[in-house]
This record gives structure tokens, sequence and C-alpha cells, in this order.
């Protein structure tokens, strides 16, 4: 049965094409990743996909489809390991071309800074830099800087 050992899970119902945009991508990948694969066995050794699916001991149907990324479910493990196998190839680039790419998040928003705040940070800034400020200064500076930074925070309640 189709579904049963399957690397992954169609998003939709029916014949697959209401899936995310991420799964439509991995199975775009697969789809390259086989054509390369049948296309160095034909160029290698001379082999129809009629072969390679002998080889593999998977159906020719099955590789058409995976050619065309035109299936329902996600192939099956034990398929795309055998057709790995038969063409010796890494079984992870397999993997990772059925993969969906996780989905790009925008970057966490920065706070806005109180312009006072941002104001005396500056100040100490300028205090490190100043060629007038002497090591003594620097080193209050610093260790005031690091107990702020590191204190532990009491919470009341």
């Amino acid at each position: 049965m189709e579904g049963r050992g399957q690397l992954g899970a169609n998003d939709g119902e029916g014949d697959g094409r209401d899936m995310g945009d991420a799964e439509q991508a991995a199975q775009d990948r697969f789809a390259q990743f086989v054509r390369r694969a049948v296309d160095a066995a034909h160029d290698d050794h001379d082999w129809s996909i009629k072969q390679v699916a002998a080889r593999c001991g998977i159906g020719r149907s099955t590789i058409f489809r995976w050619l065309s990324g035109d299936w329902q479910h996600h192939p099956e493990l034990p398929k795309v390991r055998a057709f790995c196998a038969a063409l010796d190839l890494p079984l992870g680039a397999a993997l990772r071309a059925l993969t969906p790419l996780p989905q790009k998040t925008p970057p966490p928003e920065v706070p806005v800074a109180d312009p006072a705040m941002e104001a005396l940070l500056v100040a100490v800034r300028d205090r490190f830099t100043d060629p007038r400020t002497t090591l003594a200064e620097k080193e209050q500076l610093l260790a005031a800087l690091h107990r702020l930074a590191y204190r532990r925070l009491w919470r009341i309640g």
C-alpha cells in the first residue's frame, strides 16, 4: 500500500496539488535528484528506465512518477533506499531532496531603545575611547557594566 512507510505526509487530500509551497519544492527537488540519477545511469551504464527499475526492484511507473514530481504520497522509504542502493547514491542526498526547507521567518524586531538610554550608552562608549580617560576609570566603568549586565534579577511579589 502506498501510504505505509512514507517519508512525509501530504498536506492535502486527493491528487496532492493543494500542498504547500515547501512540499511542492521538495517534490521538485526530488524529481531533479531522480532525473540526474537516471541520466547518470544511462550515460555510465547505458541503462534504460526499465533497467533501472528492474535493478531497484521497483516499478517503472514509480520512477516515472518520481521523475515528474507527480505523486499523491511521498515516496516510500524502502523504495527510495533501493533506488539509491542500486544506483550507488547516498541515501542522505535523496532524503535531503525530499525534506521541505524550513519557511523563512523574518528576523525578530529589535526593540526601539529609549533615547535617554542611548545617550548614556554613547557617553560611556565615548569615555572608553577618550584618550584622557585613565585606566582606573575604564576599569571602574567595566566593573559597573559587568555588574549591571550579569546581576541577578530580583523579582518582587
